[in-house]
């Protein structure tokens, strides 16, 4: 009799949650029930991860694709170069998380606080921002890296390269000759200019959408 193939990880998770209903998903649960030393790299493809708390989680290099992480805690989550491709990461709360170089083609980013999550290098390609989708700006080719404008319900957030904050934190620190991440004396001068040029579009883009703050304040409620 040719022996049953091994349980997936995706399958020895949802057997762990049949069996300890109400009992929320944390990162040493996991650790345990995958019988790995830790979460770097680890297959969670296709897993419920549904309102896991994972704040503060090394998961570097994971295998997050199809996986369900809404409403999950993602808070400080060391997500760079994790493969997130189609994943639900609805309401999800990925305050400053480290997405950096992570993969999230195709996923569900709708009602998700990204205040302060590092999102440089991120794929974002055809990912679902939800109302905000059509009002996310991107600019490319910057020596500081991505530029993404992106509105919550409580006001507008910037992304640049490894900096996150809002469009007057950004021209505070455009302002400084010092204090600049990853940037010192001839390359703060190469860098300004175009990033003055992206806050005037930044501006512009802003002062034609003035009423989406509001409205997704009224939908989702600022956080």
């Amino acid at each position: 009799m040719t022996p049953a193939p091994p349980a997936t990880p995706a399958a020895k998770i949802q057997a762990w949650r049949d069996a300890s209903p109400g009992v929320r998903l944390t990162q040493s649960a996991l650790v345990e029930i995958l019988g790995v030393p830790n979460l770097w790299g680890a297959n969670l493809r296709g897993a419920n991860l549904r309102g896991a708390n994972l704040g503060g989680a090394d998961l570097r290099y994971a295998d997050l694709g199809g996986a369900n992480l809404w409403d999950a805690d993602l808070r400080g989550a060391d997500l760079r170069y994790a493969d997130l491709r189609g994943a639900n990461l609805g309401d999800a709360d990925l305050r400053y998380a480290d997405l950096g170089g992570a993969n999230l083609w195709d996923a569900d980013l709708r009602g998700a606080d990204l205040r302060y999550a590092d999102l440089g290098g991120a794929n974002l390609g055809d990912a679902n921002l939800g109302d905000a989708n059509r009002l996310t700006m991107q600019l490319r080719g910057m020596p500081s890296g991505e530029l993404i404008l992106f509105p919550a319900p409580d006001g507008w957030w910037l992304y640049v390269g490894c900096w996150a904050g809002t469009p007057d934190e950004l021209r505070v620190l455009v302002a400084q000759d010092d204090g600049w991440p990853e940037a010192r004396g001839d390359e703060i001068a190469k860098r300004r200019p175009y990033l003055e040029a992206a806050l005037t579009l930044c501006d512009l883009h802003i002062a034609a959408n003035p009423d989406v703050i509001a409205d997704l304040a009224a939908k989702w409620g600022a956080k």
